[in-house]
């Protein structure tokens, strides 16, 4: 007989995330055209702020942070979280999470494409990276798969402590993403800003979609 945790499709998510995913996704590109016409908004000397204080630590921590939004790494990071809430949850959630984090993270090529924002030059770094970003600046895709990531954890989590854990470590996690692109200096302050707008605005769109397509499954069983 299987149990509920085994069998439920459903993630959590907002019961009005069409609205969310509305507003989110509005502000986020609002952000990114204010930002793009009042260069003052970018938050402008952020990233060689952030640059000045450096060390060979936190060029292997950012050097490899870099590598999160790489296809081959976003797949192994989703394997991982599948077989790990595959234990927790049962296949089903954990599918549906790995689909809320990979496809709101793609989100980001639709915002980046209406925003446009071209990089932020290195000229001001005092410590330049050989980091060499083949896409537009806003928002930061590093930025978006970690907060869509978190956000799509923070859905499967039961709630209480084991979703606070989630939401603090995943806060952290989120937060060590966005300064170390600030850190080798490819993106403005909106850029992370964003970046979360983004990953926040796609899980929900994604969840909302997961748990419409399989309410008929659902009611089935």
């Amino acid at each position: 007989m299987h149990s509920r945790r085994s069998t439920s499709w459903a993630l959590r998510a907002p019961a009005h995330w069409i609205v969310w995913s509305i507003v989110l996704f509005a502000v986020t590109i609002a952000l990114g055209f204010v930002a793009k016409a009042i260069p003052a908004v970018r938050f402008d000397g952020l990233d060689a702020a952030v640059n000045g204080v450096n060390s060979p630590l936190l060029d292997a921590a950012a050097l490899l942070l870099d590598r999160l939004d790489h296809p081959v790494v976003v797949a192994g990071i989703l394997a991982v979280v599948f077989v790990i809430l595959l234990f927790a949850v049962g296949w089903r959630r954990a599918l549906g999470t790995c689909i809320v984090a990979g496809a709101g993270w793609l989100t980001t090529l639709v915002v980046k494409a209406a925003v446009a924002q071209p990089r932020p030059s290195t000229r001001d770094l005092t410590h330049v990276l050989d980091i060499s970003p083949a896409t537009l600046s806003y928002p930061s895709g590093h930025v978006v798969f970690a907060a869509a990531l978190v956000t799509a954890m923070a859905m499967v989590s039961r709630a209480g402590l084991p979703r606070a854990i989630v939401v603090i470590v995943g806060t952290l996690f989120v937060l060590a993403v966005a300064w170390s692109r600030l850190y080798v200096g490819v993106h403005y302050g909106t850029d992370v800003v964003g970046g979360v707008l983004n990953g926040v605005a796609g899980a929900v769109l994604v969840a909302g979609l997961w748990n419409l397509v399989t309410q008929g499954r659902r009611r089935t069983r």
